[in-house]
Protein backbone atom coordinates (compact mmCIF):
# COMPACT_ATOMS: atom_id res chain seq x y z
CA UNK A 1 0.00 0.00 0.00
CA UNK A 2 1.11 3.31 -0.69
CA UNK A 3 1.27 7.10 0.59
CA UNK A 4 -0.94 9.49 -2.11
CA UNK A 5 0.73 11.88 -4.36
CA UNK A 6 -0.95 14.09 -5.41
CA UNK A 7 1.50 14.90 -8.32
CA UNK A 8 1.04 11.38 -9.70
CA UNK A 9 -1.57 11.06 -11.84
CA UNK A 10 -3.59 7.58 -11.30
CA UNK A 11 -4.42 5.10 -14.03
CA UNK A 12 -7.66 4.20 -12.20
CA UNK A 13 -9.33 6.07 -8.76
CA UNK A 14 -11.57 3.41 -7.23
CA UNK A 15 -14.06 5.03 -4.99
CA UNK A 16 -15.12 2.23 -1.91
CA UNK A 17 -13.09 -0.18 -0.01
CA UNK A 18 -15.67 -2.87 -0.04
CA UNK A 19 -16.50 -6.39 -1.85
CA UNK A 20 -16.69 -4.26 -4.96
CA UNK A 21 -14.10 -2.10 -4.36
CA UNK A 22 -11.24 -4.76 -3.73
CA UNK A 23 -13.03 -7.18 -6.74
CA UNK A 24 -12.52 -4.53 -9.37
CA UNK A 25 -8.70 -4.09 -7.67
CA UNK A 26 -8.00 -7.44 -7.96
CA UNK A 27 -9.47 -7.58 -11.85
CA UNK A 28 -7.23 -4.54 -12.74
CA UNK A 29 -4.38 -6.15 -11.22
CA UNK A 30 -4.26 -10.12 -11.39
CA UNK A 31 -2.05 -10.95 -14.42
CA UNK A 32 -4.55 -12.89 -16.15
CA UNK A 33 -7.26 -15.04 -14.97
CA UNK A 34 -8.16 -18.57 -14.86
CA UNK A 35 -10.49 -19.01 -18.02
CA UNK A 36 -13.18 -20.83 -17.60
CA UNK A 37 -13.12 -21.67 -21.53
CA UNK A 38 -10.72 -23.93 -21.35
CA UNK A 39 -10.03 -26.90 -19.77
CA UNK A 40 -7.42 -27.44 -16.58
CA UNK A 41 -5.06 -28.98 -17.98
CA UNK A 42 -5.24 -26.59 -20.85
CA UNK A 43 -4.45 -23.63 -18.51
CA UNK A 44 -1.14 -25.06 -16.76
CA UNK A 45 0.51 -25.52 -20.21
CA UNK A 46 -0.46 -22.11 -21.16
CA UNK A 47 0.32 -20.02 -17.76
CA UNK A 48 4.20 -22.09 -17.83
CA UNK A 49 4.62 -21.55 -21.39
CA UNK A 50 3.44 -18.19 -21.34
CA UNK A 51 6.38 -17.67 -18.39
CA UNK A 52 9.10 -19.54 -19.81
CA UNK A 53 9.16 -17.70 -23.60
CA UNK A 54 8.11 -14.09 -21.99
CA UNK A 55 10.64 -13.87 -19.21
CA UNK A 56 8.78 -11.14 -17.91
CA UNK A 57 5.58 -9.82 -16.20
CA UNK A 58 2.71 -10.49 -17.88
CA UNK A 59 0.70 -7.35 -17.68
CA UNK A 60 1.91 -3.83 -16.47
CA UNK A 61 0.46 -3.26 -13.05
CA UNK A 62 -1.45 0.02 -13.38
CA UNK A 63 -1.39 2.59 -11.30
CA UNK A 64 -4.74 2.25 -8.59
CA UNK A 65 -5.91 4.75 -5.92
CA UNK A 66 -8.67 3.78 -3.76
CA UNK A 67 -10.50 6.43 -1.62
CA UNK A 68 -13.20 5.40 1.10
CA UNK A 69 -14.36 7.42 4.59
CA UNK A 70 -12.93 4.77 6.64
CA UNK A 71 -9.23 3.78 7.52
CA UNK A 72 -9.17 0.19 5.93
CA UNK A 73 -10.75 -1.85 3.52
CA UNK A 74 -14.41 -3.64 4.29
CA UNK A 75 -14.97 -1.28 7.70
CA UNK A 76 -18.46 -1.35 6.60
CA UNK A 77 -18.98 -5.34 6.59
CA UNK A 78 -16.95 -5.56 9.45
CA UNK A 79 -18.84 -3.07 11.46
CA UNK A 80 -22.62 -4.32 9.99
CA UNK A 81 -20.86 -8.27 11.18
CA UNK A 82 -20.31 -6.81 14.71
CA UNK A 83 -23.14 -4.77 15.20
CA UNK A 84 -25.68 -7.77 14.37
CA UNK A 85 -23.45 -10.73 15.70
CA UNK A 86 -23.40 -12.25 12.11
CA UNK A 87 -21.76 -15.77 11.89
CA UNK A 88 -21.82 -16.65 8.33
CA UNK A 89 -21.91 -15.24 5.19
CA UNK A 90 -25.13 -15.75 3.02
CA UNK A 91 -22.91 -16.28 -0.08
CA UNK A 92 -21.13 -19.37 -0.84
CA UNK A 93 -17.13 -19.68 -0.89
CA UNK A 94 -17.21 -19.36 -4.25
CA UNK A 95 -18.30 -15.77 -4.05
CA UNK A 96 -15.39 -13.62 -3.31
CA UNK A 97 -13.06 -10.76 -4.74
CA UNK A 98 -10.72 -12.36 -5.82
CA UNK A 99 -10.55 -12.38 -9.71
CA UNK A 100 -7.43 -14.65 -10.25
CA UNK A 101 -8.53 -18.38 -8.77
CA UNK A 102 -12.68 -18.99 -8.43
CA UNK A 103 -11.24 -21.29 -5.71
CA UNK A 104 -9.40 -18.77 -3.84
CA UNK A 105 -11.42 -18.46 -0.57
CA UNK A 106 -11.36 -22.27 -0.31
CA UNK A 107 -7.71 -23.27 -0.73
CA UNK A 108 -7.30 -19.91 1.70
CA UNK A 109 -9.18 -21.62 4.49
CA UNK A 110 -7.44 -25.04 4.14
CA UNK A 111 -3.98 -23.57 3.91
CA UNK A 112 -5.07 -21.36 7.24
CA UNK A 113 -6.64 -25.04 8.44
CA UNK A 114 -9.68 -23.11 8.97
CA UNK A 115 -12.00 -25.45 7.30
CA UNK A 116 -14.37 -25.28 10.15
CA UNK A 117 -15.32 -22.03 9.19
CA UNK A 118 -17.00 -23.06 6.35
CA UNK A 119 -20.51 -24.42 7.03
CA UNK A 120 -22.69 -27.20 4.97
CA UNK A 121 -25.97 -25.26 4.95
CA UNK A 122 -27.73 -26.99 2.53
CA UNK A 123 -26.93 -25.31 -0.66
CA UNK A 124 -24.59 -28.28 -1.92
CA UNK A 125 -27.65 -30.90 -2.10
CA UNK A 126 -30.15 -28.05 -4.55
CA UNK A 127 -29.89 -30.93 -7.06
CA UNK A 128 -29.81 -28.22 -10.42
CA UNK A 129 -25.95 -27.91 -8.60
CA UNK A 130 -25.01 -31.30 -8.00
CA UNK A 131 -24.08 -31.72 -12.01
CA UNK A 132 -21.18 -28.67 -11.64
CA UNK A 133 -19.24 -30.44 -9.58
CA UNK A 134 -18.83 -27.57 -6.90
CA UNK A 135 -20.30 -28.58 -4.46
CA UNK A 136 -18.38 -31.45 -3.55
CA UNK A 137 -15.06 -29.92 -3.03
CA UNK A 138 -16.84 -27.44 -0.75
CA UNK A 139 -17.67 -24.42 -2.74
CA UNK A 140 -21.30 -23.85 -1.82
CA UNK A 141 -20.20 -24.11 1.87
CA UNK A 142 -20.93 -20.91 3.43
CA UNK A 143 -17.59 -19.20 4.93
CA UNK A 144 -17.70 -17.32 8.60
CA UNK A 145 -17.51 -13.97 8.25
CA UNK A 146 -14.24 -13.58 9.89
CA UNK A 147 -12.89 -15.96 7.59
CA UNK A 148 -14.41 -13.82 4.65
CA UNK A 149 -12.92 -10.70 6.14
CA UNK A 150 -9.42 -12.23 6.83
CA UNK A 151 -9.41 -13.68 3.05
CA UNK A 152 -9.83 -9.82 1.98
CA UNK A 153 -7.59 -8.24 4.10
CA UNK A 154 -4.86 -10.78 2.85
CA UNK A 155 -5.90 -10.28 -0.46
CA UNK A 156 -5.75 -6.05 -0.30
CA UNK A 157 -2.47 -6.58 1.27
CA UNK A 158 -0.95 -8.49 -2.03
CA UNK A 159 -2.68 -5.92 -4.77
CA UNK A 160 -0.37 -2.94 -5.13
CA UNK A 161 -2.55 0.48 -4.67
CA UNK A 162 -2.16 3.39 -2.90
CA UNK A 163 -5.07 3.73 0.04
CA UNK A 164 -6.79 7.11 0.59
CA UNK A 165 -8.47 6.99 3.66
CA UNK A 166 -10.86 9.24 6.60
CA UNK A 167 -12.03 11.28 3.65
CA UNK A 168 -14.61 11.52 1.08
CA UNK A 169 -14.96 13.09 -2.30
CA UNK A 170 -16.43 16.67 -2.48
CA UNK A 171 -15.70 17.84 -6.09
CA UNK A 172 -15.19 15.70 -9.23
CA UNK A 173 -14.07 17.12 -12.34
CA UNK A 174 -11.65 17.09 -15.71
CA UNK A 175 -9.01 19.19 -16.20
CA UNK A 176 -7.25 20.63 -19.38
CA UNK A 177 -5.96 16.89 -20.32
CA UNK A 178 -9.19 15.01 -20.07
CA UNK A 179 -7.91 13.76 -16.58
CA UNK A 180 -10.18 12.92 -13.59
CA UNK A 181 -9.54 15.71 -10.44
CA UNK A 182 -11.06 14.42 -7.79
CA UNK A 183 -11.21 17.07 -4.50
CA UNK A 184 -11.56 15.28 -1.35
CA UNK A 185 -12.87 16.74 2.08
CA UNK A 186 -9.12 16.33 3.48
CA UNK A 187 -8.05 19.24 0.78
CA UNK A 188 -6.19 16.99 -1.38
CA UNK A 189 -6.56 16.42 -4.92
CA UNK A 190 -6.26 13.12 -6.12
CA UNK A 191 -5.82 13.15 -10.07
CA UNK A 192 -6.89 9.77 -12.26
CA UNK A 193 -7.51 8.74 -15.81
CA UNK A 194 -10.63 6.92 -15.04
CA UNK A 195 -13.07 6.34 -12.32
CA UNK A 196 -14.88 3.48 -10.80
CA UNK A 197 -17.96 4.21 -8.24
CA UNK A 198 -17.87 1.17 -5.77
CA UNK A 199 -20.25 2.52 -3.18
CA UNK A 200 -22.80 0.62 -3.54
CA UNK A 201 -26.88 2.03 -4.39
CA UNK A 202 -27.27 5.39 -2.87
CA UNK A 203 -30.48 6.71 -1.26
CA UNK A 204 -32.45 7.20 2.01
CA UNK A 205 -33.99 4.40 4.13
CA UNK A 206 -37.51 3.01 3.36
CA UNK A 207 -39.98 4.55 5.97
CA UNK A 208 -43.58 2.58 6.30
CA UNK A 209 -46.28 6.01 5.93
CA UNK A 210 -48.35 4.55 9.30
CA UNK A 211 -45.09 5.49 11.47
CA UNK A 212 -43.35 8.17 9.96
CA UNK A 213 -44.01 10.89 13.15
CA UNK A 214 -43.43 8.46 15.31
CA UNK A 215 -40.84 10.02 17.55
CA UNK A 216 -38.99 5.98 18.71
CA UNK A 217 -37.96 4.70 15.56
CA UNK A 218 -34.47 4.41 14.40
CA UNK A 219 -33.33 2.83 11.27
CA UNK A 220 -30.86 -0.68 12.04
CA UNK A 221 -27.57 0.85 11.22
CA UNK A 222 -27.71 3.70 13.97
CA UNK A 223 -27.21 2.98 17.63
CA UNK A 224 -29.74 2.24 19.90
CA UNK A 225 -31.39 4.94 21.99
CA UNK A 226 -30.56 5.10 25.66
CA UNK A 227 -32.98 4.21 28.55
CA UNK A 228 -34.22 5.99 30.93
CA UNK A 229 -32.53 4.07 34.03
CA UNK A 230 -35.89 5.32 36.07
CA UNK A 231 -38.53 3.54 33.92
CA UNK A 232 -39.31 0.45 35.72
CA UNK A 233 -40.70 -1.18 32.86
CA UNK A 234 -37.98 -0.69 30.91
CA UNK A 235 -37.04 -4.22 30.38
CA UNK A 236 -40.52 -5.15 30.06
CA UNK A 237 -41.93 -3.42 26.92
CA UNK A 238 -40.33 -5.21 23.40
CA UNK A 239 -38.53 -3.57 20.28
CA UNK A 240 -40.40 -4.21 16.99
CA UNK A 241 -38.63 -4.48 13.88
CA UNK A 242 -40.26 -4.15 10.97
CA UNK A 243 -39.26 -5.85 7.60
CA UNK A 244 -38.93 -8.78 5.85
CA UNK A 245 -36.08 -9.72 4.40
CA UNK A 246 -33.06 -11.09 6.13
CA UNK A 247 -31.41 -8.23 7.35
CA UNK A 248 -34.62 -7.45 9.41
CA UNK A 249 -33.92 -10.95 10.29
CA UNK A 250 -30.96 -10.76 11.56
CA UNK A 251 -31.85 -7.72 14.03
CA UNK A 252 -34.74 -9.22 15.69
CA UNK A 253 -32.48 -11.91 16.21
CA UNK A 254 -29.64 -10.04 17.59
CA UNK A 255 -32.51 -8.12 20.10
CA UNK A 256 -33.73 -11.79 21.05
CA UNK A 257 -29.95 -11.78 22.42
CA UNK A 258 -29.70 -8.63 24.26
CA UNK A 259 -32.83 -8.89 25.99
CA UNK A 260 -33.73 -10.66 28.66
CA UNK A 261 -35.93 -13.40 28.92
CA UNK A 262 -39.54 -12.92 30.11
CA UNK A 263 -42.04 -15.65 30.60
CA UNK A 264 -45.02 -13.25 29.80
CA UNK A 265 -44.74 -11.80 26.96
CA UNK A 266 -42.07 -11.69 23.44
CA UNK A 267 -39.23 -9.27 23.95
CA UNK A 268 -38.99 -8.95 20.10
CA UNK A 269 -42.10 -9.03 17.66
CA UNK A 270 -41.02 -9.14 13.84
CA UNK A 271 -43.75 -6.91 11.50
CA UNK A 272 -43.72 -7.93 8.12
CA UNK A 273 -45.99 -6.78 5.15
CA UNK A 274 -46.17 -10.35 3.88
CA UNK A 275 -44.98 -13.84 4.78
CA UNK A 276 -41.85 -14.52 5.38
CA UNK A 277 -40.08 -16.59 2.38
CA UNK A 278 -37.22 -19.47 3.16
CA UNK A 279 -34.78 -19.51 -0.17
CA UNK A 280 -31.03 -19.92 0.58
CA UNK A 281 -29.95 -16.65 -1.75
CA UNK A 282 -32.15 -13.90 -2.60
CA UNK A 283 -31.71 -14.13 -6.59
CA UNK A 284 -32.93 -17.25 -8.40
CA UNK A 285 -30.30 -20.25 -8.94
CA UNK A 286 -30.32 -19.82 -11.77
CA UNK A 287 -28.19 -16.49 -11.75
CA UNK A 288 -25.54 -18.85 -9.92
CA UNK A 289 -25.55 -21.34 -12.51
CA UNK A 290 -22.81 -21.24 -15.00
CA UNK A 291 -24.99 -23.09 -17.37
CA UNK A 292 -28.00 -20.74 -16.88
CA UNK A 293 -25.87 -17.35 -15.80
CA UNK A 294 -25.38 -16.38 -19.67
CA UNK A 295 -29.14 -17.15 -20.34
CA UNK A 296 -30.32 -15.03 -17.51
CA UNK A 297 -27.99 -12.23 -18.31
CA UNK A 298 -28.90 -11.95 -21.88
CA UNK A 299 -33.01 -12.29 -20.94
CA UNK A 300 -32.30 -9.30 -18.94
CA UNK A 301 -30.22 -7.07 -21.08
CA UNK A 302 -32.91 -7.49 -24.59
CA UNK A 303 -35.72 -5.95 -22.03
CA UNK A 304 -36.13 -2.09 -22.44
CA UNK A 305 -35.38 -0.43 -18.80
CA UNK A 306 -39.08 -0.49 -17.69
CA UNK A 307 -39.14 -4.07 -17.97
CA UNK A 308 -35.97 -4.19 -16.38
CA UNK A 309 -37.22 -2.33 -13.56
CA UNK A 310 -39.73 -4.84 -12.74
CA UNK A 311 -37.27 -7.67 -13.58
CA UNK A 312 -35.60 -6.65 -10.47
CA UNK A 313 -38.41 -6.21 -8.14
CA UNK A 314 -39.60 -9.66 -9.06
CA UNK A 315 -35.80 -11.34 -9.06
CA UNK A 316 -36.29 -10.44 -5.50
CA UNK A 317 -39.55 -9.71 -4.43
CA UNK A 318 -38.76 -8.13 -1.24
CA UNK A 319 -36.07 -10.23 -0.15
CA UNK A 320 -35.97 -13.74 1.22
CA UNK A 321 -34.72 -15.69 4.44
CA UNK A 322 -31.94 -18.38 4.47
CA UNK A 323 -33.12 -21.69 5.89
CA UNK A 324 -30.70 -21.80 8.77
CA UNK A 325 -32.00 -18.16 9.91
CA UNK A 326 -35.54 -19.38 9.39
CA UNK A 327 -35.19 -22.84 12.16
CA UNK A 328 -33.77 -19.80 14.85
CA UNK A 329 -36.82 -17.77 14.78
CA UNK A 330 -39.35 -20.95 14.82
CA UNK A 331 -37.60 -22.14 18.18
CA UNK A 332 -37.53 -18.20 19.22
CA UNK A 333 -41.72 -18.36 18.16
CA UNK A 334 -41.77 -21.63 19.87
CA UNK A 335 -40.31 -20.45 22.87
CA UNK A 336 -42.39 -17.32 23.27
CA UNK A 337 -39.85 -14.81 22.79
CA UNK A 338 -40.06 -13.66 19.78
CA UNK A 339 -43.64 -12.82 17.81
CA UNK A 340 -44.16 -12.69 13.61
CA UNK A 341 -46.83 -10.92 12.37
CA UNK A 342 -48.06 -9.99 8.31
CA UNK A 343 -49.30 -6.64 8.31
CA UNK A 344 -49.15 -2.88 8.32
CA UNK A 345 -47.51 -1.05 10.78
CA UNK A 346 -49.41 2.38 12.28
CA UNK A 347 -48.91 4.81 14.87
CA UNK A 348 -51.66 4.63 17.35
CA UNK A 349 -50.42 7.40 19.66
CA UNK A 350 -47.89 8.00 22.23
CA UNK A 351 -47.42 6.76 26.28
CA UNK A 352 -48.77 9.85 28.56
CA UNK A 353 -46.30 8.88 30.84
CA UNK A 354 -43.28 8.69 27.97
CA UNK A 355 -43.61 10.30 24.65
CA UNK A 356 -40.67 8.41 23.72
CA UNK A 357 -42.35 4.74 23.90
CA UNK A 358 -45.20 4.71 20.82
CA UNK A 359 -48.62 2.73 21.11
CA UNK A 360 -48.92 0.55 17.42
CA UNK A 361 -51.63 -0.85 15.53
CA UNK A 362 -51.03 -3.99 13.73
CA UNK A 363 -53.40 -4.22 10.73
CA UNK A 364 -52.70 -8.19 9.85
CA UNK A 365 -54.78 -11.13 8.53
CA UNK A 366 -56.60 -12.80 10.68
CA UNK A 367 -54.91 -16.43 10.34
CA UNK A 368 -57.85 -18.49 12.57
CA UNK A 369 -60.11 -18.27 9.75
CA UNK A 370 -61.11 -22.04 8.59
CA UNK A 371 -59.28 -24.13 5.92
CA UNK A 372 -59.83 -27.03 3.38
CA UNK A 373 -58.28 -29.97 3.03
CA UNK A 374 -56.04 -28.32 0.50
CA UNK A 375 -55.10 -25.77 2.92
CA UNK A 376 -56.90 -23.13 1.50
CA UNK A 377 -59.06 -20.73 3.11
CA UNK A 378 -62.89 -21.22 2.69
CA UNK A 379 -63.82 -17.60 3.05
CA UNK A 380 -62.74 -14.18 2.01
CA UNK A 381 -59.79 -13.03 3.84
CA UNK A 382 -60.32 -10.63 6.99
CA UNK A 383 -58.32 -8.32 8.64
CA UNK A 384 -57.74 -8.33 12.81
CA UNK A 385 -55.76 -5.03 14.27
CA UNK A 386 -53.82 -5.74 17.31
CA UNK A 387 -52.49 -2.94 19.63
CA UNK A 388 -48.89 -2.91 21.18
CA UNK A 389 -46.88 -0.83 23.41
CA UNK A 390 -43.47 -0.87 22.53
CA UNK A 391 -40.12 0.83 23.81
CA UNK A 392 -38.69 1.23 20.02
CA UNK A 393 -39.03 0.68 16.97
CA UNK A 394 -36.17 -0.44 14.62
CA UNK A 395 -36.47 -0.10 10.46
CA UNK A 396 -34.84 -2.77 8.17
CA UNK A 397 -37.15 -1.98 5.20
CA UNK A 398 -34.42 -1.40 2.37
CA UNK A 399 -33.54 1.72 0.64
CA UNK A 400 -34.75 3.99 -1.60
CA UNK A 401 -32.94 4.41 -4.61
CA UNK A 402 -31.61 8.27 -5.64
CA UNK A 403 -28.30 8.63 -6.93
CA UNK A 404 -29.59 12.20 -7.31
CA UNK A 405 -29.66 12.96 -3.88
CA UNK A 406 -28.84 16.49 -3.52
CA UNK A 407 -24.70 16.96 -2.05
CA UNK A 408 -24.57 12.94 -2.83
CA UNK A 409 -21.11 12.01 -5.12
CA UNK A 410 -23.59 10.36 -7.79
CA UNK A 411 -25.58 13.86 -7.43
CA UNK A 412 -22.49 15.66 -8.66
CA UNK A 413 -21.62 13.52 -11.29
CA UNK A 414 -25.28 13.95 -13.06
CA UNK A 415 -24.90 17.13 -13.02
CA UNK A 416 -21.87 17.15 -14.98
CA UNK A 417 -22.46 14.13 -16.70
CA UNK A 418 -26.41 13.77 -17.08
CA UNK A 419 -27.75 10.31 -18.38
CA UNK A 420 -31.06 8.47 -18.10
CA UNK A 421 -32.37 8.19 -14.34
CA UNK A 422 -35.22 4.74 -14.05
CA UNK A 423 -36.29 4.62 -10.38
CA UNK A 424 -33.32 6.35 -8.55
CA UNK A 425 -31.06 4.54 -10.48
CA UNK A 426 -28.41 5.63 -13.57
CA UNK A 427 -29.34 4.05 -17.30
CA UNK A 428 -25.33 2.79 -17.59
CA UNK A 429 -23.92 1.89 -20.44
CA UNK A 430 -23.55 -2.32 -21.52
CA UNK A 431 -19.65 -1.96 -20.04
CA UNK A 432 -20.97 -0.04 -17.17
CA UNK A 433 -19.83 3.65 -17.94
CA UNK A 434 -21.94 5.98 -16.09
CA UNK A 435 -21.99 7.62 -19.71
CA UNK A 436 -20.69 7.03 -23.22
CA UNK A 437 -17.10 8.31 -23.97
CA UNK A 438 -16.56 8.60 -20.21
CA UNK A 439 -14.29 6.51 -18.06
CA UNK A 440 -16.51 6.97 -15.27
CA UNK A 441 -17.49 3.38 -14.46
CA UNK A 442 -20.03 2.12 -11.97
CA UNK A 443 -19.97 -1.45 -10.36
CA UNK A 444 -22.32 -2.78 -7.31
CA UNK A 445 -25.86 -2.21 -6.65
CA UNK A 446 -25.46 1.35 -8.29
CA UNK A 447 -25.46 -0.71 -11.91
CA UNK A 448 -28.59 -2.80 -11.46
CA UNK A 449 -29.77 -1.73 -14.61
CA UNK A 450 -27.45 -3.30 -16.50
CA UNK A 451 -25.92 -5.85 -14.57
CA UNK A 452 -29.03 -7.49 -13.29
CA UNK A 453 -30.48 -8.67 -9.80
CA UNK A 454 -27.27 -9.92 -8.55
CA UNK A 455 -25.57 -6.55 -8.82
CA UNK A 456 -25.22 -6.04 -5.40
CA UNK A 457 -24.37 -9.34 -4.03
CA UNK A 458 -20.50 -10.61 -4.26
CA UNK A 459 -21.33 -12.58 -7.61
CA UNK A 460 -22.70 -10.31 -9.62
CA UNK A 461 -19.80 -7.76 -7.99
CA UNK A 462 -17.37 -10.17 -9.93
CA UNK A 463 -19.31 -9.97 -13.41
CA UNK A 464 -19.23 -6.38 -12.90
CA UNK A 465 -15.29 -5.85 -11.57
CA UNK A 466 -14.62 -8.60 -14.78
CA UNK A 467 -16.40 -5.84 -17.16
CA UNK A 468 -14.87 -2.83 -16.28
CA UNK A 469 -11.61 -4.71 -16.31
CA UNK A 470 -11.70 -5.43 -19.85
CA UNK A 471 -13.18 -2.33 -20.89
CA UNK A 472 -9.82 -0.86 -19.44
CA UNK A 473 -8.02 -3.45 -21.51
CA UNK A 474 -6.66 -5.39 -19.02
CA UNK A 475 -6.62 -8.62 -20.81
CA UNK A 476 -4.70 -7.05 -23.90
CA UNK A 477 -1.52 -9.25 -23.13
CA UNK A 478 -3.54 -11.61 -24.31
CA UNK A 479 -3.09 -10.63 -27.82
CA UNK A 480 -0.14 -12.49 -29.78
CA UNK A 481 1.86 -10.16 -32.20
CA UNK A 482 1.32 -11.00 -36.20
CA UNK A 483 2.53 -13.89 -37.89
CA UNK A 484 2.61 -15.99 -35.30
CA UNK A 485 1.09 -19.58 -33.81
CA UNK A 486 -2.04 -18.39 -31.73
CA UNK A 487 -2.18 -21.76 -30.13
CA UNK A 488 1.93 -21.68 -29.21
CA UNK A 489 0.68 -20.71 -25.73
CA UNK A 490 -1.19 -24.01 -25.15
CA UNK A 491 1.72 -26.46 -27.21
CA UNK A 492 -0.20 -26.88 -29.90
CA UNK A 493 1.33 -27.08 -33.33
CA UNK A 494 -0.38 -26.42 -36.29
CA UNK A 495 2.92 -28.20 -38.22
CA UNK A 496 2.30 -31.60 -37.29
CA UNK A 497 0.48 -32.86 -39.85
CA UNK A 498 2.27 -30.49 -42.62
CA UNK A 499 4.76 -33.53 -43.81
CA UNK A 500 4.05 -32.73 -47.66
CA UNK A 501 6.92 -31.69 -50.12
CA UNK A 502 6.23 -29.49 -53.41
CA UNK A 503 9.00 -28.88 -56.04
CA UNK A 504 9.64 -26.29 -58.63
CA UNK A 505 6.60 -23.85 -59.14
CA UNK A 506 4.26 -25.65 -56.90
CA UNK A 507 6.46 -25.48 -53.76
CA UNK A 508 6.45 -21.88 -54.17
CA UNK A 509 2.64 -21.35 -54.61
CA UNK A 510 2.48 -23.50 -51.12
CA UNK A 511 4.61 -21.29 -49.42
CA UNK A 512 2.49 -18.34 -50.38
CA UNK A 513 -0.72 -20.37 -49.50
CA UNK A 514 0.54 -20.70 -45.91
CA UNK A 515 1.71 -17.35 -45.50
CA UNK A 516 -1.22 -16.53 -46.54
CA UNK A 517 -3.13 -18.48 -44.24
CA UNK A 518 -0.86 -17.77 -41.18
CA UNK A 519 -1.99 -13.98 -41.67
CA UNK A 520 -5.66 -14.75 -41.58
CA UNK A 521 -5.16 -17.33 -38.67
CA UNK A 522 -3.22 -14.31 -36.92
CA UNK A 523 -6.62 -11.74 -37.63
CA UNK A 524 -8.71 -14.12 -36.59
CA UNK A 525 -6.95 -15.03 -33.30
CA UNK A 526 -7.26 -11.79 -32.36
CA UNK A 527 -11.14 -11.74 -32.57
CA UNK A 528 -11.30 -14.42 -31.13
CA UNK A 529 -9.39 -13.68 -28.48
CA UNK A 530 -11.84 -10.24 -27.58
CA UNK A 531 -14.27 -12.71 -28.00
CA UNK A 532 -13.56 -15.05 -25.07
CA UNK A 533 -12.40 -12.31 -23.28
CA UNK A 534 -15.87 -10.21 -23.66
CA UNK A 535 -17.74 -13.58 -23.02
CA UNK A 536 -16.07 -14.49 -19.64
CA UNK A 537 -16.83 -11.27 -18.34
CA UNK A 538 -20.28 -12.19 -18.41
CA UNK A 539 -20.15 -15.51 -16.04
CA UNK A 540 -21.00 -15.51 -12.60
Amino acid sequence: MNKLNEEQVFDVCIIGAGPAGLATLSALQSPYSLDSNISDSQKERAVKSLKQQQGKKMSQERRICVIDPSNGWLSSWKSNFERLEIQFLRSPALAHPDMFDPHALLSYAVQHGREDELLESGCGDIKKLLALGQSQIGLWKLPSTKLFVDFCLDLAKELDHTFVGNTTVVSIQKNSRDVFELGLSNGKVVQAESVVLATGAIGKPIVPVGIQGCPCWRHWTQAPKIMDENDPNRYNLPVMVVGGGLTAVQVALNELRRAKASSNSPSVILVSNRPLVEKHFDIDIAWFDLRTTNKCIADFYHNPMEARKQALRQARRGGSVPPLYMKELFEAEQNGRLLCLVGEVERSGNDDLNPSRARICIHHRDTTRPRDGHNNPVNEATFAVSFYQVKELILACGIQPDCERLNSLTGMIQTKWPTRIESGLPCVTQDLRWRENVNLFVVGALGSLNIGPDAGNLMGIRRAAQIVASTLGSRNWLRESVLVNPFEALNWSDDDDDDSTVEGEDEEKEEQSLEKSLLETSDMSDTAEESISSSDCSLA
